[in-house]
Order: structure tokens, then sequence, then C-alpha cells
């Protein structure tokens, strides 16, 4: 006869009890607590919850049918994915890649402490086993796939905003020259037909058309900026974005002077979240992507600077170790002359950056006398650069003798910010308040030092011919140095001629001249060009400055006398003002080296 234990069970599987909490049994290991009473060891000392299931089921039959069943979906799916074409093949790897981290995520909490939700689309996950030297010690994880995906928007041409020969047009335009002003920053995708970078990137394809349309002054411009400004809006929220994206919003910023401040900002923020500022020890060990990468962050940091100091505001990035180490990006194998350029550019802005900082952003407040020591420091710099990449460019065949050129006219901007900080504190009387002789006369020479830049300026935009022909094509900064050099000139000439060497005649032919190349390019650039603004507010400058005619002048509207602007005090000085004319007015506000830049709060 059996034996009771022989016979077949009727009832619920075999139970037995356990000691082991369910961290220890995972891992295998022997768990050891004090009197059988949890927390054990191994989890009291990783500060993890110990818990112990005192009775588990031997034979659960329960969950190996669910372990079957988990398996016959993963065969089903995989077999639908050897079925699927190779896109949709790419599309569902993403989402079930993303799901399996939420899910992988979600069993290994019991690792960490602290877990907490912030919104529906974010989790925060403190790691307590990370090492103190980890800042910030914790995982900010994006629900994104949760969110339902809209379908692609129509493209350009299928919407009828450009016709699709328009937009190879443009595109050829931006990139056999335009591009090549701005070191090349398109990099590869430059050589990617239009079709495909409007399949690759939507932004990016409708940048580089509004930019190729604005310096060929056609109509399309004002609905393609329209259509770049809506899809960039997207972007202030968007939890995705690439380096495609960072790129657009850098070519918008060169180029449209408009939105330049907007899409800077949007573009340092991105280029931070993707961490491009990591990329530089990567590419020195020769990773193409990476070396791209990190002249992308290069060209996002110059583009920050060159639209915030000039206006007298901070950057938004500063100088962290990527930027300390610019000059090793020549170092990488695939570094060309278009990255000298790019390295020479970063290391004037350095420069440009210590000086904001140094001397502070108050126009009211005079320079100390050691101030005006570190004014002279500044200025070896920068002579420094100029002689260290001067001579170092040969021709491109696209931008002929711009690289080499360009080194100069930035070098003279660059002085003229500098200098320009030692008429601070001061009247139109043209003397130091409360300073001894030997500071006077060294702030006279730096001040006259600050004229002759301006003036360096101007006679390079009026007197070379291979300059003037860039001047349609150029990014907008180059724009902005005229008009800081033009209110800076006679702002000086109507206000501190007695103060410093300025010859009151020589501005004003120069001045004239300038308005007529001035003139002659922009009559066939697109009204929405920056440099038409800056030629109309010129001309209506000076012959509000300068209102009575002088032969000097070649015809054009100045005077043999130095006469101020009726009307103006010094208590209008750095305030705007200056002129009847509101836009003029605008004009001095926006390019003024000598006006509080504080904006009034009921603007916002």
């Amino acid at each position: 006869m059996s034996s009771p234990e022989s016979l077949p069970r009727s009832g619920p599987p075999a139970l037995r009890k356990t000691t082991a909490c369910e961290g220890c049994r995972k891992q295998k290991i022997r768990c050891h607590m004090t009197d059988s009473t949890p927390p054990c060891q191994r989890c009291k000392s990783k500060r993890m919850r110990c818990i112990v299931n005192r009775m588990i089921q031997v034979d659960d039959v329960s969950w190996k049918e669910a372990i079957e069943q988990k398996i016959q979906n993963v065969e089903e799916k995989l077999g639908t994915f050897v079925n699927q074409p190779i896109a949709a093949r790419a599309e569902n790897a993403l989402v079930a890649t993303e799901t399996v981290s939420d899910e992988h995520e979600h069993q290994h909490q019991h690792h960490v402490s602290g877990a907490s939700s912030s919104g529906a689309g974010m989790r925060i996950v403190i790691d307590l086993e990370s090492s103190p030297a980890s800042v910030p010690g914790l995982y900010v994880y994006h629900a994104a796939h949760t969110r339902p995906k809209s379908p692609p928007a129509p493209d350009l041409i299928s919407r009828g905003i450009v016709t699709l020969e328009n937009a190879r047009k443009y595109q050829a335009v931006y990139v056999d020259r335009l591009d090549h002003f701005l070191y090349g920053i398109l990099g590869d995708v430059g050589k990617v037909p239009f079709e495909q970078l409007q399949q690759r990137s939507p932004l990016l394809s409708i940048v580089v058309c509004a930019v190729g349309a604005l310096h060929l002054a056609s109509p399309d411009f004002e609905a393609l900026c329209n259509e770049f400004v809506d899809l960039s809006t997207r972007l202030c929220f968007a939890k995705r974005c690439t380096t495609d994206d960072v790129q657009a919003l850098c070519i918008g910023a060169f180029w449209i002077s408009d939105l330049s401040s907007s899409l800077v900002s949007i573009a340092v923020r991105i280029a931070t979240e993707l961490q491009l500022y990591r990329s530089l020890s990567k590419a020195l060990q020769g990773d193409r992507d990476s070396y791209l990468n990190a002249r992308l962050y290069f060209l996002v940091y110059a583009c920050d600077h060159q639209i915030s100091i000039p206006h007298g505001r901070p950057p938004i990035t500063r100088n962290c170790e990527a930027v300390q180490n610019v000059q090793k990006l020549l170092d990488c194998k695939y570094a060309d002359q278009n990255d000298a350029r790019l390295v020479s550019h970063v290391l004037r802005w350095q420069a440009c950056e210590s000086i904001y900082d140094t001397l502070g952003a108050n126009v009211d407040r005079r320079l100390s006398h050691d101030e005006v020591q570190k004014v002279r420091r500044f200025s070896i710099t920068l002579d420094s650069l100029r002689v260290q990449w001067g001579n170092r460019f040969l021709p491109d065949e696209h931008v002929g003798n711009y690289p080499q050129k360009g080194v100069g006219i930035q070098h003279h901007f660059a002085k003229l910010f500098l200098f320009s900080h030692v008429f601070r504190g001061l009247r139109s009387s043209g003397h130091v308040q409360d300073g001894d002789c030997n500071v006077d006369l060294e702030v006279y020479e730096l001040a006259s030092s600050a004229v002759l830049s301006a003036m360096s300026i101007l006679r390079t935009v009026t007197s070379d011919v291979e300059i003037q022909s860039y001047l349609n094509g150029l990014p907008t900064y180059f724009h902005v140095m005229i008009a800081f050099a033009v209110v800076f000139l006679l702002k000086v000439s109507t206000r501190f001629n007695d103060f410093c060497d300025v010859d009151t005649h020589e501005v004003q032919r120069l001045m004239a001249k300038l308005i007529v190349v001035l003139k002659d390019i922009s009559s066939e650039m697109h009204p929405r060009h920056l440099l038409v603004t800056i030629t109309k507010c010129t001309e209506d400058a000076l012959q509000q400055s300068y209102p009575e005619p002088n032969p000097a002048a070649d015809g054009i509207i100045g005077s043999a006398q130095h006469k101020p602007p009726q009307g103006s005090d010094d208590s209008q000085l750095n305030n705007g003002g200056m002129f009847t004319d509101d836009m003029v007015n605008q004009f001095f506000d926006d390019y003024d080296f000598l006006m509080d830049y504080i904006q009034d709060p009921g603007a916002f």
C-alpha cells in the first residue's frame, strides 16, 4: 500500500518557509538577520527596504503560465517585426527600447530610495549608492514616450510656401557662399540635396532657404521666416532636440537680426542639454561626430557672445573647460582652416568676455587708475591675437580673402569695444572728474585709440571693394560693427572732441562716403536686411548731427563746423533722446557703447 507521501496532491501547491529577504534571494546570496528579524545586514548597509516573504510556493503553476504567455507574446512581436519595412522597424524599436528601459527602472526601484514624481512627464530617482563625488546624485527621466505622436506636417513644397526650384536655389546660395562666412556650420549636412535635408530636419531646411531668400531679396523670405519662427517656438518646450536644431537656431541667429537674441538663448539651452561641451575629448581621439559637436558648441559660444557683449548684456555661455581648451580643436585629424578661423574668433570673444567681467556694465562710473591699466593689458592681449592669426589664413575659393581681412576688422571692433570704456563717467566738458593729470593723459591716449579704431572700421568699408562685396552675405555681427562705429564717432565728435583727438571734418567726410557706399549696396537688398535700416539711420543721424552743408563732404550733407544737435544736453547724453527722429533715437539706443541698457520693465 502506498504511503501518504506518494499519493498525488489535490490541494494548492506546497509551501515552504523562507528566512531570506527578497533582495538577497534575487542576488542568490546568504541573508544575515539578527534573530530572523529584518532588516538584514546587506539591506541595512545599503539603506534599502528589506522585505521577507515568509511563505513561498514551491510549485507555482500560475507563475509558469504567466512566463509562458510572455514568451509567446515576444515570439509574436518578433514575427511581426521581421515582416515590417525598415522604416517601421526603426520606429517600433525606439518605442520598445524606451518601454523596456522604463520597466527596468520600475523593477529596480528597491536599489534606490526617495523616488518621486514631479508631474506626469518626469520622474526623479535619487541614487544612494552613488559616490559622494557624483553630483547631483539623482536621475531625471522624461516620460516623453507616453505622449501620442502627431503626424508629420506637410513639407514646404506641398504646402506651396516655396517652389522646389526656388528652394534648391536658396539652398545653393547658402551652401556655396554664406555658410563659408560662418566657418562651415552645416558640416557634412551641406552636401545633402534639399529633399533629403527637408526629410532629415524641416527646421534646418527652412532656415537655410530663409537666409538664402533674404540675400537674394526674394519675396519668399517673409513666408519662410514666419514658418521658421513657428517651428522654432516649438523647441522652447521640446524634450527631444538634435544637433540639427542647434545648427538651425545658430544660422537664424547669425543672419536674421530681429530674432537673434531669442534664437541664441534656445540654442544655448539645447546645446547644453545635449552636452556638446563634453565632445572635445572624444574629438581628439578621432571620433568625427564628436568633432562636429565640439565645433558646433564653439559656434554657439561665438554667436552668444557677439549678440550679448556689445549690447551690454552678459553672455549665457561661459568660459568653461572646453572653451579654455579651444585651441586643441586644431589637433583633431579633421581640423581645417575653417576651424582655425573659428578658434581665433572664440579666443577674441574670450578676451571680450574678460573685459566685460572686469570693467562691468555701469556706464556712469568712471574707470579707476587700476582699471585704466587693465585696459592697457587687454589691449596687448588683443594685439597679440591679431599678430598670432592675422597672416595665418589663405584665400578661400568661396569667400576670397575674407578669412584674413576678417581678422583685421574684427580686431578693430574689439579695440573699439575695449577703449570705449574710458569714456564712462565723463561729461561733454571732456574732463575726468576728480582725477589727476596722469590719469587725464592716459585716458586721453586710450580715448584717441578708440576713435582710431572706429575710423579704421569705416575706412575699411569705404575703401576696400572686396569687403564691400561681402556686406550682402556677412552675418549681422559685421553690420552691427559698422553701426557701433557710426554711433560712436557721431557722439564723440559732437560731444567729446575737446577730450580726444577727433577731426570732425574727417568724420563728416568719412560718414558721407560711407552713406554713398551703403546706399549702393543696400539698394538691391531685401527691406528686412539690417544694413538697409543702418543705411537710413546713418544718413538721418548725420544730417541731424551736422545740419549745415559742407563741400568737404563731396556734396553729402555735412558741416564744416562742430555743431551739436539742437535741444540736447548732458542729461540726454547717456539716455538716448538726442534727436527728434524716433527711428534715429532707436538707432542710437541699439548701437551706443556709452548708453545704459536698462530696459523699461513695463515693456515686457
